[in-house]
């Protein structure tokens, strides 16, 4: 069963699922499109010969439709999310995608199912405590195939000062529009803001990758700097 504050979690998405696109474009100022086409090209050129592929925590499904455009209509989708409003969403894009409700740390699916497994702007809701982070990577690891991809597309704490000062109050300066502008939804909000503030740095999450039993960890980081790719193999 999922634990209360997961539930939480999927409880907070619940309540801003109808306004959870628009509010990523607005704090991303558009690009995060652009961020998950490119995140999709890395998952192709990771695993050019992928036929099957799992996102979880799909939300609405912008990551799955990414990687059917990068893909086309060969692969075989698979995308999971805790959120019943949010996997609504996904049914309508379109992609094809098996739809299923589960938890990251508990997939159901069988161990070495797929040759792709993504998480895409989710990993830092997964990070509630490290432990279960590096529990939800090693569920990750273990629904891959022997040498399997794994692609995790997130935020990232710039190391410069230079870059994450001016990001940490565009953040807080763009989530605290939207709790003025939707402050039904004030809470869903601030734990967006606070989970993409205290997310680790690019180079810790490759550490908790290596920890989860995945190698060849690495990663890219997208411009200007907030996003990174990272790639890994079971």
């Amino acid at each position: 069963m999922p634990s209360e504050t997961e539930l939480a979690v999927a409880g907070f998405y619940d309540g801003i699922y109808l306004f959870y696109g628009p509010a990523n474009s607005l704090l991303t100022l558009g690009l995060d499109r652009f961020w998950r086409t490119a995140a999709a090209r890395a998952a192709l050129e990771a695993a050019p010969g992928a036929r099957s592929a799992l996102d979880i925590c799909c939300g609405t499904g912008d990551f799955l439709a990414a990687l059917r455009a990068a893909y086309g209509p060969g692969l075989k989708l698979a995308g999971a999310d805790l959120s019943a409003p949010m996997l609504s969403l996904a049914e309508k894009k379109g992609t094809g995608a098996a739809l299923v409700r589960a938890e990251a740390r508990k997939l159901p699916f069988p161990g070495g199912t797929f040759d792709l497994a993504a998480i895409s702007f989710a990993a830092r809701n997964l990070n509630t405590t490290r432990e279960n982070l590096v529990e939800a990577l090693k569920e990750c690891r273990r629904v891959l195939k022997p040498g399997g991809v794994f692609i995790n597309l997130e935020t990232t704490r710039p190391a410069s000062p230079l870059l994450r000062l001016p990001m940490d109050a565009y953040v807080r300066t763009v989530t605290g529009l939207l709790n003025l502008l939707h402050p039904a939804s004030r809470a869903q909000y601030s734990f967006l803001r606070n989970t993409i503030l205290n997310f680790h740095t690019a180079p810790e999450f490759s550490a908790l990758l290596t920890e989860a039993g995945f190698t060849s960890p690495s990663y890219k980081t997208l411009f200007p700097g907030a996003v990174a790719v990272h790639t890994a193999r079971a």
